[in-house]
């Protein structure tokens, strides 16, 4: 595990590589989208069942190409709550692979609101993320303990701080007619 600052960390090749580093609600582990190798280092990490699928942050609104969209709310939703706590699972477009969706036909995003996983999303694009936990744990936010649990699993922890909220995102499934409250 290498410890950066964002500055550092936009200067590197994250192909096959695991990132950690805050988001507004909790420190996450992140891979480029379709990166097969660092996504399986993730599931490995969290000792995460295949069957759970990941989610994708983004770094803005644009995710056409990605998603199909369903369900009008879903604009409504975008609009009033990204960036922010909020992740949204839409059905899926053909280029999103098993690797994240885990075979289901939906996929979810989230956009952040903090400056320092949005400055790493502008420059890498939308990452596969997670919290940094093992499967069924509670989120890690400690630096220490971050490295100490997973330092074999993560190439590059981003060592910048920001205020981190410690609980996860609400999720809401909008991938059918009517939207669902998964996670308040």
């Amino acid at each position: 595990m290498e410890k950066v600052s964002v500055a550092e960390l936009l200067k590197k090749d994250i192909t096959g590589k695991v990132i950690c580093f805050p988001t507004d609600t909790v420190y996450g582990v992140g891979a480029i989208v379709g990166d097969s190798i660092a996504i399986d280092k993730i599931y490995a990490m969290k000792k995460r069942d295949y069957s759970k699928p990941l989610a994708i942050l983004t770094p803005d609104k644009n995710i056409n190409k990605y998603v199909v969209y369903t369900n009008s709310e879903c604009y409504k939703l975008m609009r009033d709550g990204w960036p922010g706590a909020l992740t949204l699972i839409f059905k899926k477009s053909g280029i999103v692979g098993y690797d994240i969706t885990s075979g289901l036909d939906t996929v979810a995003f989230r956009m952040p609101n903090s400056e320092i996983a949005l400055k790493i999303l502008e420059h890498f694009g939308p990452l596969a993320t997670t919290s940094v936990n093992l499967s069924g744990e509670a989120p890690i936010n400690n630096l220490a303990e971050i490295e100490d649990k997973f330092s074999k699993y993560i190439d590059y922890l981003v060592i910048d701080k920001e205020e981190i909220k410690g609980a996860p995102s609400r999720i809401i499934d909008v991938s059918g007619d009517y939207i669902k409250v998964i996670r308040n």
